[in-house]
């Protein structure tokens, strides 16, 4: 049986970790982490700089004081994300265990989810010229290029079977991206308003996501990977890792 008097204990020191670095934040950082939320909730393209200003209860001149235009606030989350984005490629396994494999992609993608205003708004963010198109390019070839190097890295070890020209693991990767976006775009449907869906709906996202390549899987691999997100479907809510996200989310905006 755990500790419960040690984890509520952590738990407080936790929270009050989170109180203090959110108060030593700057109203650059707090711009940040409220317009990320409100593209997130709304789309992109419905943040105007006084829906952010008045979230964070500043005046739409000390908003525009740190972020003159909406393109330097988006080349601002550009930045934290492809900082965030290394540093989540940094730690993907060298060798996939299933629990390994699994993590990692919980990983990687609820940090897409959590900038999904980032790729759900491409259109409008390109077409508004709010950041370079090759910055944007080379943004999602990184992505693309850490799948592709995942599933290669699956074939060597044995996982996966190698695919067969015509196709191709790029194909692959190209209708797994797809697929994603598809989910993002329903989920932002699903809960407009309300936040980020939680680790279990990411979960079966996953799920979603790994079916598209079963028939190259080593089937007792996939039934592991399945084994391991039911078994994160069923686990409570736990406010600790919960604290610690939301931590490592106010430290990263720093």
């Amino acid at each position: 049986m755990p500790d419960n008097s040690l984890m509520v204990s952590n738990i407080t020191q936790l929270r009050e970790l989170v109180r203090m670095i959110a108060e030593r934040q700057n109203t650059q950082q707090r711009v940040l982490q409220v317009s990320a939320y409100l593209f997130n909730s709304f789309g992109i393209e419905a943040g105007s700089n006084a829906q952010i200003a008045a979230a964070l209860g500043i005046s739409p001149g000390n908003l525009t004081y740190h972020f003159k235009k909406k393109s330097d606030l988006i080349t601002a989350h550009m930045a934290v994300f492809e900082r965030r984005l290394k540093a989540v490629i940094t730690k993907l396994p060298r060798h996939s265990s299933a629990k390994q494999f699994t993590a990692a992609y919980l990983d990687l993608l609820e940090l897409t989810l959590g900038y999904r205003f980032l790729f759900l708004g491409a259109n409008y963010i390109l077409r508004n010229e709010l950041v370079p198109v090759e910055r944007y390019q080379r943004l999602v070839a990184v992505l693309k290029r850490t799948y592709i190097g995942h599933f290669n890295q699956l074939i060597a070890e044995g996982h996966m079977q190698p695919i067969k020209r015509p196709y191709s693991v790029r194909m692959l990767v190209d209708s797994i991206w797809w697929r994603w976006l598809g989910w993002l775009n329903s989920m932002q449907i699903a809960s407009r308003g309300k936040g980020s869906p939680d680790r279990k709906l990411l979960s079966e996202a996953v799920l979603q996501v790994f079916s598209l390549n079963q028939q190259y899987v080593d089937p007792k691999f996939f039934r592991a990977i399945q084994l391991e997100l039911q078994d994160i479907k069923r686990q409570e809510p736990d406010p600790q890792q919960d604290l610690l996200r939301l931590l490592q989310g106010l430290r990263d905006t720093e």
